[in-house]
């Protein structure tokens, strides 16, 4: 079938006034901190040597400099909820002609390429391969190293009737697996135009393949489609608590970045054009192979394309104990990342306000061993040079640092504050806090050994979880209690109180609390529940989807459905 000619772009106006705001904010805070820098607010009767005050004016400017940084983070997560909400109806039009593109004449061979690594879910795949388009082939890439887990794939693929693709060693992770056979020659002859990579809790729904060739046909310089989530599947409290995040983040973050920031593949869920995967190199051999192939494809010409019509489920880390080890996993890819590919972004052709919001996304979590240092420098450091913080700091800068502290939590807000239970709302907002708060540490770690040549490891998120219990929770959570304590230790011995780290050493030792979560299970029929009650809310925020639902009985009245919702 002949594309047409159409071509997908992206607006720098998020960033121009993201920047404005940003800009207006930091002349503010310089205008009032700058004076402080040059006349420091000593303690009354403090006998200041050169040394000291040389070093006093240091740590103002870091402070100055820490603080503006964090702003501009805080100007973006709370900018993209409220532009997303503003414009969303607009945004969303601008899909409609993508959603109408005909393609059931297709004929292109697509290749299925289902992950897994002593993970492997044979009810997920079943569903996945349920696919309403006909030339589908699908292969299981396993790099399992257990027995068990080998059986079961050689099981379901003998039942199926598919093929196991295996290799020598795990060289490159993730990329190189599915690279072994992209690469291979047997792939190659067999024509595929389109490859699809999915994890192995991934369930596709039915018309997938067919609604994202739409965005192929549609857009001539598409080479990724990425897939709108929800999380399903919820069997534990852990899971029933935080996987509301998942419904909520994945249409509005990953709408905006297809409008105005860069998008990305986000490892699963995502169809790609056999010309873009070879014209980018395949895939990058490292943790964050994802990301790095979204920006040798962008390299190439291609645009990553989110698709908030194409609804997949997921599983959300089945406990806290997978949590920690997925977000270990992306602290270290991402420090991994940006040893690799800084220089590149900086030379790359792609567009300033793109290269802005990866660094803006991406450089947060290795950045936690600034904070750190942050914190033991105004804990430590500023009493030791007689430094009053208190007059160094104006009243009206908290404000603007409280919102844009709970920014990332606002779309969550405005998705399920008045959509749940408000007693469910309180609890999910602090658990979120005690959840994110108690990564502090194992960001630090992760950023810390990267900083000093640990080479980055490709985690695989566990998908079973044991009943915990007291000892466990200690041993597996004493670095959180470590750093907790000597933080509390040197707020006291320097601050005579604990009030500046209240709240980091809250969450680090409130964080054994949530390792208790998942010890509370639910049955079939309950999951079910959970599942959809969740899944209806966001089912019904998304007028799309629900074309994707209509579509199927009768086109026309679907389209008409979701443009009156749109113009409503």
């Amino acid at each position: 079938m002949e594309q047409k000619k159409d071509v997908m772009k992206k607006s720098p106006a998020l960033y121009l006034t993201m920047i404005g705001i940003w800009t207006v904010l930091t002349v503010l805070l310089w205008a009032y901190f700058l004076p402080h820098v040059i006349h420091v607010p000593f303690r009354a009767g403090s006998n200041i040597s050169l040394g000291v005050a040389i070093g006093a004016r240091v740590l103002l400017t870091f402070n100055g400099i820490f603080i503006s940084y964090f702003w501009l983070n805080g100007v973006k997560d709370f900018l993209y909820v409220i532009w997303y909400y503003v414009f969303r109806r607009h945004m969303l039009r601008r899909y409609l002609d993508v959603m109408a593109t005909d393609v059931s004449g297709a004929t292109d061979k697509v290749l299925m390429a289902y992950c897994t690594c002593n993970d492997f879910d044979g009810r997920s795949l079943e569903e996945s391969m349920k696919q309403t388009y006909p030339h589908v082939t699908t292969v299981i890439l396993d790099d399992s190293t257990e027995e068990s887990y080998k059986t079961a794939v050689d099981n379901f693929a003998q039942k199926h009737g598919l093929q196991v693709i295996r290799r020598a060693d795990r060289t490159g992770f993730k990329a190189g697996n599915i690279n072994h056979y992209f690469m291979g020659e047997e792939c190659k002859n067999a024509g595929y135009g389109y490859y699809v990579i999915l994890d192995s809790d991934e369930i596709l729904p039915p018309d997938y393949v067919e609604e994202s060739l739409k965005y192929f046909y549609a857009r001539k310089n598409v080479g990724i489609v990425q897939a709108n989530h929800i999380s399903d599947r919820n069997r534990n409290f852990f899971m029933k608590l935080f996987h509301v995040g998942v419904n909520s983040h994945w249409p509005t973050y990953q709408t905006m970045k297809h409008f105005y920031g860069f998008s990305t593949m986000l490892g699963h869920g995502a169809m790609l054009k056999r010309e873009c995967y070879e014209q980018a190199g395949g895939f990058p051999p490292l943790v964050a192979e994802d990301l790095c192939l979204s920006i040798e494809a962008r390299g190439a010409g291609y645009y990553v394309a989110f698709a908030p019509n194409i609804v997949c489920r997921e599983e959300y880390p089945i406990d806290y104990v997978a949590f920690k080890k997925r977000h270990s996993k992306w602290t270290q890819g991402n420090l991994e990342f940006i040893k690799k590919y800084t220089g590149k972004i900086a030379q790359s052709k792609m567009k300033w306000f793109e290269k802005m919001d990866i660094v803006l996304f991406t450089y947060n979590l290795p950045l936690t061993a600034v904070f750190a240092f942050f914190i033991f420098a105004n804990l430590m450091i500023a009493p030791l040079l007689s430094i009053d913080l208190g007059r160094a700091y104006a009243g009206w800068m908290i404000a603007p640092t409280i919102v844009f502290f709970f920014s990332p939590m606002l779309n969550d807000f405005i998705t399920w504050a008045f959509r749940l239970n408000p007693l469910r709302t309180i609890v999910y907002t602090v658990a979120v806090i005690m959840l994110y708060g108690s990564m502090l540490t194992t960001s630090l770690v992760s950023a810390t050994k990267g900083i000093f040549g640990k080479k980055a490891r490709f985690i695989v998120t566990p998908k079973s979880s044991q009943k915990i219990g007291l000892w466990f929770a200690l041993k597996f959570q004493w670095k959180e209690i470590a750093f907790s304590t000597l933080l509390l230790v040197i707020s006291l011995i320097f601050q005579g109180g604990i009030l500046p780290v209240l709240l980091i050493v809250a969450t680090g030792y409130s964080s054994i609390v949530l390792l208790f979560f998942s010890n509370i299970r639910y049955s079939e029929a309950e999951t079910a529940r959970i599942d959809k009650r969740t899944a209806d809310v966001s089912f019904a925020l998304n007028p799309l989807y629900r074309y994707g639902k209509n579509k199927r009985n009768h086109r026309e009245k679907g389209m008409k459905a979701v443009k009156s919702s749109l113009r409503g």
